[in-house]
């Protein structure tokens, strides 16, 4: 009877592992996401949309989502161009085919454990890593499964992690899980049915086409920061007196929060990365703006 129940539990298990399972949104998403090479590059922004007007291309009968891709390079904005396709198989498994690629690559897998090795075919330098831990994390009121990846020979947790219905906190279609020192990604922005899932105002309607400049803004209210990369002292220009700053750190959480005073803040204490300044004038008007603490 015990062994039975056992049984019973384990099938059980089996084929909830293998329910639907929506591993990314199928429409009406976006991403935006930062690249930065290091001192003297330029800073890489990509804005991800699946293509609303011609939706769908088809390798081997598979129906995949096409993606747009808009390029912004410190502050100049290029237009959305093809950027690849996704499918989402619903048992936790995504698919990407990239521009000009003869087939198609795993790029996400949710089915898996703690010691699996996967081959991340996105890193700077693709190779193997390996499953540090699965677990449940709650955003934006919704259960969601995470995958924490490490590097074969760096055992050891990374922070970089794949989300369900959210993508890689690297960027969408980026990861570097053994590390590099030719360039920092970040997931800067993502939402769902216009809905910010992750990023600055989590549960707020947005658009992460704003978290790259990409939407119009008065210039009278342009936000800049300085020196690039800061260490100590961060100074901000366009920040009316009274507006309050808020600092969040690569996983959407406020990390430091201030008045402005004289253009400066303080951010000593802040951990080395990429960091996104949101700054609230006093009356309500809200400007955003990237920098990188060494």
């Amino acid at each position: 009877m015990v062994r039975a129940l056992h049984l019973l539990i384990a099938g059980l298990i089996v084929i909830q592992l293998h329910a639907q399972f929506d591993a990314l949104p199928g429409a009406n998403a976006s991403w935006t996401t930062s690249f930065w090479v290091g001192p003297g590059y330029p800073y890489e922004g990509y804005h991800y949309t699946y293509d609303a007007v011609s939706p769908d291309t088809v390798y081997n009968g598979t129906v995949y989502k096409k993606l747009l891709v808009a390029t912004s390079i410190d502050g100049s904005i290029y237009p959305a161009v093809y950027g690849g396709a996704l499918y989402d198989n619903e048992l936790g498994q995504v698919s990407y085919w990239e521009p000009g690629a003869a087939d198609p690559v795993l790029l996400y897998d949710f089915d898996v454990i703690p010691g699996d090795t996967l081959y991340d075919v996105h890193g700077l330098y693709p190779q193997d890593v390996r499953v540090f831990a699965v677990d449940t994390v709650t955003i934006n009121g919704t259960e969601r499964r995470r995958v924490e990846l490490e590097c074969l020979g760096m055992t050891g947790p990374t922070g970089i992690h794949w989300i369900q219905g959210i993508g890689c906190t690297e960027g969408l279609l980026q990861m570097a899980v053994c590390g590099s020192v030719s360039g920092l990604g970040e997931l800067v922005c993502m939402t769902a049915s216009d809905t910010v899932q992750w990023g600055p105002n989590v549960g707020g309607v947005g658009d992460c086409a704003l978290a790259l400049g990409m939407a119009d803004a008065p210039e009278a209210l342009a936000l800049t920061t300085y020196p690039v990369p800061a260490e100590e002292q961060l100074f901000v220009q366009g920040a009316r007196t009274g507006a309050r700053l808020e600092v969040y750190g690569s996983d959407g959480r406020i990390v430091l929060a201030s008045t402005a005073h004289q253009g400066r803040l303080d951010i000593s204490a802040l951990l080395p990365g990429v960091h996104l300044l949101r700054v609230t004038d006093e009356d309500g008007e809200v400007r955003t703006a990237r920098f990188v603490k060494r």
